[in-house]
C-alpha cells in the first residue's frame, strides 16, 4: 500500500480548488437523517461556522431536511457566499436507511431544479452524483449526457462522483466525465485503502478528492466504546477498521487527545485529501470540529506513528 503524503506548508488551502479552503461543512447530520434535530441549532450551526471560516458546505436531498435549512441560513447570511456542493439521484427519505433513487433524466432535472429553488441559488458550484454504485449501468450514457447537459447549461459549474464508486462504475471515473470524487471509509485514522490504487488513478486522471466519513461512522468519535464493546457490522465498519481504531485510541491517550480530535487532525494533515467533509449536528459540535481544524495538522512523527498502525 502507498502510504500517505504528509501535508507541509499551509494545510488549511487547497491547491486543488483555487487556494480556497479544504474544510467541508457536510450537512447529513444537521438535516436529520441521523436523529432528530432542531431547526434553529441546525441553522445557527450553519451561521457559526460561515462566522468562523467555512467556506465549503455539502448537502443532498437525501440528507432529509439539509437543503432547507442550508437555503434559509444562506438568506440570514451576509457575507461572502460558500462554495456549496449538491447531489443528485438519491431522493429524500424518511431516514439515512431509506434508499429512494431515481437516475432518469426527467428524474434529476426535477430534482436540481428542486434544489436550485431550496437553496435559493441560481447556480450549482458542484453536482455529485449520488450513489454511484447504485446507478442502472445500462442507462450510464444517459446519465453522463444528463449530467454535461446541465454543466452545458450553466446550472452548475462542475461534477463530481458522490460516493465510493464500484468497479462497474469505476471505468466512467475520467475526467471527460467528472472533476471530483467525494468518497467515504477509505480514507481516515483507521482505513487508508484508497490508497490501494484508487487515490492513484484519481490523481492520474486530474480528478480531486473530497475526504469524508473522518471519524469513520463514529468508530472514531462517540460511539468507540460502543463497537467496542458490540462489535461491527463487518459491512461498513470491518474488524480491522475496529482493531485500528483501538491501537490508535492508544496513541490518543499517549499525547492527551480525544480520539475524534486525534482522528481529525490526522486527516488534516493528508496532503491527498484535496478537501475534507466534517459532519457536526448543532453549534456545540462544530464548535468543536473547527476548533480541531484551527490546532491544525498533526506533528509529522503522530502521524507516521498513526499511519504505521494502520498500514501495518
Amino acid at each position: 500500500m502507498k502510504k500517505p503524503t504528509y501535508i507541509t506548508g499551509d494545510y488549511s488551502k487547497s491547491p486543488a480548488f483555487n487556494n480556497e479552503s479544504r474544510l467541508v461543512y457536510g450537512t447529513s447530520g444537521l438535516g436529520g437523517v441521523w436523529g432528530k434535530v432542531d431547526q434553529r441549532d441546525s441553522i445557527d450551526a450553519l451561521l457559526y461556522s460561515f462566522k468562523h471560516g467555512i467556506e465549503a458546505l455539502d448537502t443532498a436531498p437525501s440528507y432529509a431536511n439539509a437543503e432547507y435549512y442550508v437555503g434559509m441560513a444562506l438568506k440570514e447570511w451576509k457575507g461572502k457566499k460558500p462554495f456549496i456542493s449538491t447531489k443528485i439521484g438519491r431522493l429524500k427519505g424518511k431516514d439515512a436507511f431509506e434508499v429512494k433513487l431515481d437516475y432518469s433524466t426527467d428524474g434529476m432535472k426535477r430534482s436540481l431544479d428542486n434544489s436550485l429553488k431550496t437553496l435559493g441559488l441560481d447556480q450549482i458550484d458542484l453536482l455529485f452524483l449520488h450513489e454511484p454504485q447504485l446507478v442502472p449501468m445500462g442507462n450510464i450514457d444517459e446519465v453522463l449526457n444528463t449530467l454535461k447537459g446541465f454543466k452545458s447549461e450553466g446550472l452548475v459549474k462542475s461534477l463530481g462522483v458522490g460516493g465510493n464508486p464500484s468497479q462497474e462504475f469505476m471505468p466512467f471515473v475520467t475526467k471527460e466525465n467528472f472533476d471530483v470524487v467525494s468518497g467515504f471509509l477509505h480514507m481516515d485514522a483507521c482505513n487508508l485503502s484508497a490508497f490501494n490504487g484508487e487515490i492513484q488513478k484519481y490523481h492520474n486522471e486530474g480528478i480531486t478528492y473530497y475526504a469524508a466519513s473522518a471519524l469513520h461512522f463514529s468508530l472514531l468519535g462517540n460511539r468507540f466504546e460502543t463497537y467496542k464493546k458490540d462489535g461491527v457490522d463487518g459491512e461498513w465498519i470491518t474488524q480491522l477498521d475496529l482493531e485500528n481504531a483501538i491501537r490508535v485510541k492508544e496513541v490518543a491517550d499517549k499525547y492527551k487527545m480525544s480520539l475524534a480530535t486525534l482522528s481529525q487532525r490526522y486527516l488534516f494533515s493528508i496532503k491527498e485529501a484535496d478537501r475534507v467533509v466534517m459532519g457536526a449536528r448543532t453549534p456545540e459540535q462544530i464548535k468543536a470540529t473547527i476548533d480541531d481544524w484551527n490546532a491544525g495538522k498533526l506533528p509529522e512523527q503522530i502521524f507516521n506513528e498513526i499511519t504505521e498502525i494502520i498500514i501495518s
